[in-house]
């Protein structure tokens, strides 16, 4: 074989070395369409998504109720994931090339993990393909789009709570009135949101001052809502707002008052992304583009997780209307929330997971 030929054969293996890298990318990439007429039209062809999100069952259809009405020969397929677990299975399962759902809720503390992998699909042009959508909604990157937001408040029993003792503040949970009977979470998400608006030293000094106040300590939400309903305890202080909702729309008659304070902690609380290698790519940006907008919040809004920052939904016009102000961290600030928390528990005595140790 003449030098000529090695090179023409070497640049033949080249090329081809190059397709085998190269193409699966941005194959991946040309699959999904140029504009939101293109992506629709693909969408309908495409006939289906596979969404694994942490949606409830009896909130499935509150939430993809719009979009079904409007494309409906667009068939959506969920399964529910909670916890670590179920991420960190769909994270390796993609990695060995098996992809069973083409959206998936990808949490706080997994979305880089997910994004540097190369197992999700972007960036994508989310705000090009949906104009309407806010700026808060998604991610730096382009990978993420926000479509559940969890917001912080104070709940109480109002058969329990005279009208002149109902907590206007943070800072009331602190009076001597509410000393061994209010309950807080040990798990301080509302602490660790605030400190993003009054800093670690004001936020470490009232985790103190709160713990001086005896509250009675619950891990988790669902029970001690119940029991501030059922009149054990009179108010919570620090609960999700969507927890709360889920309480009353189940039942309207239960004894919950909700508190807007001044600050309101607010997170991401459902993320999507798109999953490389998708079998639905186009329905899958469709559907998540949708939820995300100021239409599809409407949704989230009938299970309390609409966005504070979306104009006209539910929490957006209820702070409008106090006057609160929404206090958030930004999207790839995770270690600093994680870092507050630890100091929130160390205040407490409790263990980094939340868990109880002995409280002095």
């Amino acid at each position: 074989m003449s030098i000529s030929d090695f090179r023409k054969l070497s640049s033949v293996a080249l090329a081809l070395l190059a397709l085998l890298v190269f193409c699966p990318l941005a194959w991946s990439q040309n699959r999904i369409g140029k504009n939101l007429e293109e992506v629709t039209k693909l969408a309908i062809k495409e006939g289906k998504v596979r969404i694994a999100s942490a949606l409830e069952r009896d909130e499935e259809p509150l939430v993809f109720k719009g979009f079904n009405q409007r494309y409906p020969t667009i068939k959506i397929e969920p399964t529910r994931i909670t916890g670590a677990d179920t991420r960190e299975k769909i994270f390796t399962e993609a990695l060995g090339g098996v992809v069973d759902y083409d959206l998936a809720d990808i949490s706080a503390e997994v979305q880089d993990k997910f994004i540097k992998a190369g197992v999700l699909m972007g960036p994508i042009p989310w705000r090009n393909l949906f104009p309407k959508i806010n700026d808060r909604q998604v991610s730096p990157n382009g990978y993420i789009v926000a479509v559940g937001w969890s917001t912080h408040v104070i709940v109480y029993n109002p058969s329990l709570v005279p009208r002149d003792r109902v907590p206007k503040k943070w800072e009331d949970c602190l009076d001597a009135y509410w000393k061994g009977k209010f309950v807080v979470d040990t798990r301080p998400k509302a602490l660790a949101g605030l400190a993003m608006g009054w800093g670690e030293e004001k936020i470490l000094d009232y985790a103190a001052r709160l713990k001086a106040n005896q509250p009675v300590w619950k891990r988790g939400q669902t029970e001690s809502l119940t029991q501030v309903a059922a009149g054990e305890y009179p108010m919570i202080c620090g609960s999700y707002y969507q927890s709360i909702h889920k309480i009353l729309r189940r039942d309207p008659k239960a004894k919950l008052a909700v508190v807007y304070p001044p600050e309101v902690p607010a997170s991401v609380g459902e993320a999507l992304g798109v999953m490389k290698g998708a079998e639905n790519p186009n329905a899958a940006v469709l559907l998540a583009g949708w939820l995300a907008s100021p239409e599809g919040q409407k949704g989230y809004d009938k299970i309390g997780r609409g966005s504070p920052y979306v104009e006209g939904t539910e929490k957006w016009e209820v702070l409008h209307k106090t006057g609160a102000k929404v206090v958030s961290r930004d999207w790839e600030d995770n270690s600093s929330e994680e870092a507050i928390t630890k100091k929130i528990l160390a205040v407490w005595g409790f263990a980094a997971g939340g868990g109880r140790k002995a409280v002095q």
